[in-house]
């Protein structure tokens, strides 16, 4: 009776256990929701544990460990319900942290899209801004060409003014040639007309004995010869009453008149002869005015070798002008190129970061793979096994889904580091360019700078030449007037001439009635008056063309004052290379020597006045100068008059033909003398154009260096400022990295207390920084713990909610770690030179 007994009893408490198992499963079913997946599967394998004790507890007859082992389930399931309730808030406080995390994802992301589009704006402007600087660049690069060739058409105008100054040169040597000649011809004929006042002195001492018997009858004659130089009329008159007086007078008395007027001629002649020469102190004067010429000839050559020498320099230094301007514009293309090459790479950048970030927002999240369960299976042990082999297989899944998602965030990370790199380079450029675009519109505010006292330096130089325009019209007005003074001296010629006329008829008519009363030594001693006469004549024409030949040494000294501002503009050319190249070799004395420059200048424009002032003067005194050549003229024309009017009855027909020649000779070279005035006047104002064109170039020199060097001070300032700017993003990112690990710190500290309020150790806790392989390692140590006979149940909400808390970490780790937090202030490829671009590769 015992033993049928035990299989009902077995029954019944088999049938009491099921009834506890549905139950406990109705419990449990309700808060499986707010489990994860790791404690879900531990759950679902101590049940199946206990299911199966239970199971072979009745199949066996063990009624009381039967027993047991349901009170046991039911102490169980209460634990477990505990459990899953503090899971269940601790769930709900992690779901409130994810959705603060969400928020704070979403308020990043619309930040970083804000941004984007700024920094798409930005770029648009930088590019027309590019665009306009270029077209700008095109518009100066055509001035520069233009200056060129002026510069190569003043070289031109320079090398003819060379050739005609060497010309000029050649013209004067044998000027000076001639002049030699001439002053030996006048030394000859000095020596000849002191030979003859010798003989005629001794003549003279001859016939001292019957001059005092003529001495009423020459006083006679001195006062009709007197009143005949006041009037042609009453000369006439005069001259008949004498030759009737003379026809009436004996030839006695004739002769001796004729030798007491000859013998006391001579001797006033004579003596103002003696005077005039004043002993060899002539030949002196001629001797070191021969030597003075000499000396301006050799001064003449070495001024034009220097002239030279300074064309050539001059051409050497337009030469390397012209060949450092080319190679400016070199540079200048090769950036602009550059600048094209970069912006179609950062456009392609743009392109390709837009595509994968479109794939990520396009490719969908794999989704949880759910564990089907059947609830209501609880009758047969069949439908469980069958029910622990398909959630073996779940797990089996889970964990392929697992190392798949593993993977594909690996990939992700990959991508981010790609994205981050790119994201650093495009900044980099970004950087440059606007660098670049900076240093580009300094250099056009130097320019526009360089360009307004370009003008205001025009405007002085077209001042200086209106001066220098007023000295060239008062100098030709000098030189018509000493045209004007030689048209009125050839003026006087001529009537000299017509009185000379008149007098050789009257000395016709006077040789018919005084041929027969005079002998040989009559003759010779006219001949000696006559060369007497002659040479008093030259020396008066000689001392009138000292003046012009003081005129021309005055000349003389402005063009070699002009050939002195030459060779100091070509000096002042030299200094502002050689300060251009100390200021392209030394960058720490830029400023000092723009300063020294612009004085240097200030003081030669300075000098450059004082010489105006100078030649103004000098201008005056040739005024005042010819203004006294023409009293001398006057006076000169007097004393003419004068002794025409003492001497028209002594000179005959052949000392009138020789005093004719000697006018002729002298108009001949007071005209020669005029030429070569003006000549040097032409050669004057040719130099002083020379000199203005000098001054020009040295300006545009200066112009070029000053703004050089304002440009290299824009360029330092723009790259300081940069370094702050840079500076500063650096300070911003690491306050955002002290957050980000200030927000990391806060969710380590959540799954710390989530872990102290489950009181369990399945998952470890990490040290002060929770990393993605910890938290991985973690939530997998969990399953991994309770496979070896358990079943768990799943839930893909839990599931999710575990990985996205995983991907928050992952990616505050990943911004924490990125390249664009970690690393200093200033990249290493970050170097300010204002000629480079692109990056820089370090070897």
């Amino acid at each position: 009776m015992s033993q049928p007994s035990k299989p009902k009893e077995a029954l019944v408490v088999t049938s009491h256990s099921c009834q506890d198992l549905s139950q406990l499963t109705d419990d449990i079913q309700p808060s499986q929701r707010v489990l994860s997946s790791a404690e879900s599967l531990r759950q679902i394998t101590m049940q199946l544990n206990g299911l199966m004790a239970d199971t072979n507890a009745a199949l066996n007859g063990e009624m009381a460990t039967l027993a047991d082992s349901s009170s046991g389930a039911l102490r169980s399931a209460d634990a477990l319900l505990r459990r899953n309730q503090e899971l269940a808030t601790a769930l709900e406080a992690l779901q409130q942290d994810r959705d603060q995390l969400e928020f704070q994802l979403q308020e990043l992301k619309g930040k970083l899209g804000r941004q984007q589009r700024e920094f798409d704006r930005e770029r648009e402007e930088k590019e027309e801004h590019s665009r306009r600087e270029q077209g700008a660049l095109n518009d100066q690069l055509q001035v520069h060409i233009q200056t060129i060739g002026i510069l190569v058409a003043e070289k031109t105008e320079l090398q003819s003014a060379l050739s005609q100054s060497q010309q000029t040169a050649k013209q004067k040597a044998v000027e000076t040639e001639e002049l030699q000649g001439r002053l030996k011809a006048l030394r000859e004929r000095n020596s000849d007309l002191e030979r003859k006042l010798s003989t005629a002195s001794s003549q003279s001492q001859v016939q001292e004995k019957s001059t005092k018997e003529s001495q009423r009858e020459v006083d006679r004659l001195k006062t009709e010869n007197y009143r005949l130089s006041k009037s042609l009329e009453e000369l006439r008159q005069e001259l008949a009453e004498l030759s009737d007086k003379l026809s009436r007078k004996s030839k006695e008395a004739e002769e001796g008149t004729q030798e007491l007027a000859k013998v006391r001629q001579e001797l006033s002649l004579a003596q103002l002869y003696a005077q005039q020469l004043g002993g060899s102190q002539a030949s002196e004067e001629a001797l070191g005015r021969m030597e003075q010429l000499h000396q301006e000839k050799l001064h003449f050559e070495r001024r034009a070798a220097e002239y030279k020498d300074a064309m050539e320099q001059i051409a050497a230094e337009k030469q390397q002008m012209t060949s450092h301007y080319q190679s400016y514009v070199d540079s200048v293309s090769q950036q602009l190129e550059t600048h094209k090459t970069k912006l179609a790479e950062m456009s392609e950048i743009k392109e390709s970061l837009e595509k994968k970030l479109k794939q990520l927002l396009d490719k969908p999240v794999l989704p949880a793979v759910q564990v089907c369960e059947d609830p209501e299976s609880k009758v047969k042990l069949e439908q469980y096994e069958q029910e622990l082999a398909t959630l073996k297989a779940t797990c089996e899944t889970q964990a392929t889904d697992n190392r798949q998602l593993s993977d594909l965030l690996a990939e992700r990370e990959a991508q981010s580091e790609e994205l981050a790199a790119a994201l650093v380079r495009l900044r980099e450029d970004h950087v440059e360019s606007s660098r670049l675009l900076e240093a580009i519109q300094s250099e056009k505010v130097a320019a526009s700078r360089a360009l307004s006292q370009n003008r205001e330096l025009k405007r002085q130089l077209e001042e200086m030449q209106d001066v220098f325009v007023k000295l060239s019209n008062d100098k030709l007005e000098l030189t018509e007037q000493l045209q004007k003074e030689q048209h009125v001296t050839k003026e006087l010629g001529e009537r000299l001439g017509q009185q000379e006329e008149e007098l050789r008829e009257l000395r016709d008519q006077l040789a018919t009635k005084e041929g027969q009363v005079q002998g040989l030594e009559q003759l010779s001693s006219r001949e000696h008056y006559q060369q007497s006469q002659l040479a008093d004549r030259v020396r008066h024409y000689q001392a009138q063309c000292q003046l012009t030949e003081i005129l021309q040494q005055e000349l003389a000294q402005a063009q070699a004052r002009t050939n002195a501002l030459v060779t100091q503009n070509s000096d002042l050319r030299k200094a502002l290379a050689e300060k251009a190249q100390m200021a392209v070799d030394v960058q720490e004395k830029d400023s000092s020597k723009v300063h020294d420059l612009v004085a240097s200048l200030s003081a030669s424009v300075q000098q450059l006045e004082l010489e105006r002032d100078q030649l103004v003067h000098q201008l005056d005194d040739q005024r005042m100068q010819r203004e006294s050549l023409q009293d001398q003229l006057f006076e000169f024309k007097k004393t003419e008059e004068d002794l025409l009017s003492h001497e028209q009855e002594e000179v005959t027909r052949d000392g009138y033909a020789k005093l004719k020649r000697a006018m002729q000779q002298l108009e001949d070279r007071f005209k020669a003398t005029m030429e070569q005035i003006a000549n040097l006047s032409d050669q004057k104002q040719q130099l002083e154009h020379l000199v203005t064109q000098l001054q020009g170039e040295t300006d545009t020199i200066a112009d070029y260096i000053a703004l050089y060097q304002v440009q290299r001070g824009i360029m330092r300032k723009r790259a300081a400022e940069k370094d702050d700017y840079i500076s500063q993003l650096a300070k911003d990112r690491e306050d955002l990295k002290a957050k980000l690990a200030e927000l990391q710190c806060l969710i380590v500290r959540l799954l710390e207390e989530r872990q102290q309020q489950s009181g369990q150790s399945a998952l470890p806790l990490p040290g002060k920084v929770l990393t993605v392989s910890s938290f991985a390692e973690a939530l997998q140590n969990g399953p991994s713990a309770g496979d070896t006979g358990s079943t768990p149940f799943t839930d893909s909400a839990d599931e999710v909610q575990d990985a996205t808390a995983q991907k928050i970490m992952h990616l505050l780790t990943e911004i924490e770690s990125s390249s664009a937090v970690d690393g200093s202030p200033v990249p290493d490829t970050f170097h300010p030179c204002p000629v480079c671009s692109g990056r820089l590769l370090t070897i």
